[in-house]
């Protein structure tokens, strides 16, 4: 289903969820295993006119109560630490994070967002929102369940 473009270059909101009979074929972990790339791929496509990937995103988010360094960060937002390197070197190089040698561990670097990471991070939440269909934000049973499965998998120290 695609999306018409507004005068920021943003997509405009996606029209409301259907049901369709073929996701009956479909097991619960697969259909949310789908739903999560759909939902990624979208964002990434949205996301693009910032220079951004959805990844990219989830970093900065990590980051918005304080700075952390690569390991806590890579925790608390549930990716590896080797994989993030690389997110965390874009968006040092384009200025949305700074990392800096941590003064207690001097192995360990300090990775804070920038007032442009911040001002990007709210930019991105908007495209994110209107990438996605206009109801979704009103599934709460779906909200629900989402967070009940985070939960089961919970990493220690992630939040």
């Amino acid at each position: 289903m695609g999306t018409e473009k507004s005068r920021q270059g943003a997509p405009d909101r996606v029209p409301r969820m259907s049901h369709s009979p073929e996701t009956k074929k479909w097991r619960t972990d697969q259909l949310l295993s789908m739903a999560a790339r759909v939902v990624e791929r979208r964002k990434d496509q949205a996301l693009a006119a910032l220079g951004l990937t959805h990844a990219a995103v989830i970093a900065l988010q990590g980051l918005a109560a304080g700075p952390l360094n690569q390991e806590q960060l890579a925790r608390r937002i549930a990716v590896q630490s080797q994989s993030l390197g690389k997110v965390l070197a874009r968006l040092e190089d384009a200025d949305l994070v700074t990392r800096t040698r941590d003064q207690r561990d001097r192995r360990q670097f300090s990775v804070a967002l920038t007032p442009s990471g911040r001002a990007a991070l709210d930019t991105a939440h908007q495209i994110e929102c209107n990438a996605l269909p206009e109801d979704l934000e009103g599934w709460t049973t779906l909200q629900h369940d989402l967070a009940r499965i985070l939960t089961a998998f919970e990493v220690p120290g992630r939040f």
